[in-house]
């Protein structure tokens, strides 16, 4: 998979980032340098194409997923995190996913159905892909999660279906909550900074 990365200072977060539908390696990094301006980042690139948008897998229409797409697409993200973080010398329990929209969605995916040394993550508007066939604790996982009242894309049943399958499985979960759409808000971000300097 394309990625970027950028190393920072030895003390400061190490942030993993999956942008939204149609952005890029490059879409979070102006959030993540924010969030913690010392961070080491890590950024990929979705592989799949929808109209010429990069996304992380495979829809068949608005919130009508390819499920096959996404097993063989959260496969190959997770093999691509373990080659990068090998490569640099970075543990896999020291990165953050910090995650918005399809990005969000992959990462709690891959939290929920794979196992991984991965414990934080920040994700903007995430939501319930409809999958739950694991029941193995997540009790050392660590998520902030924002929610919108009023998300044309995320309705309230499929961000609380999420809420509750991480839930079921130990996982802590802190909900910010706004009025603002789809949209990432700079009262999301402050919020995330903060649950993030206590990691």
């Amino acid at each position: 998979m394309h990625y970027l990365f950028e190393k920072g200072a030895p003390n400061g977060k190490k942030l993993l980032l999956l942008h939204g539908t149609g952005g890029d390696e490059t879409s979070l990094l102006d959030i993540a340098r924010f969030l913690d301006e010392e961070a080491t980042l890590l950024s990929f690139r979705g592989t799949i194409q929808e109209s010429g948008m990069n996304r992380f897998f495979k829809r068949n229409g608005l919130n009508q997923f390819d499920l096959v797409s996404l097993e063989e697409e959260s496969d190959r993200l997770i093999q691509s995190i373990t080659s990068v973080s090998e490569e640099k010398g970075i543990p896999l329990e020291e990165w953050v996913i910090v995650g918005y929209s399809n990005g969000a969605n992959i990462a709690a995916h891959m939290l929920l159905e794979r196992t991984t040394a991965i414990k934080y993550a920040i994700l903007f508007h995430p939501m319930s892909l409809g999958v739950d066939t694991q029941d193995f604790p997540l009790a050392d996982k660590e998520l902030w999660l924002s929610v919108s009242e009023n998300d044309p894309i995320v309705s309230k049943e499929a961000s609380n279906q999420l809420v509750q399958q991480l839930k079921n499985r130990q996982a802590a979960v802190t909900i910010t909550k706004t009025n603002s759409g789809h949209q990432i808000t700079m009262d999301e971000i402050n919020q995330a900074k903060q649950w993030l300097s206590g990691r």
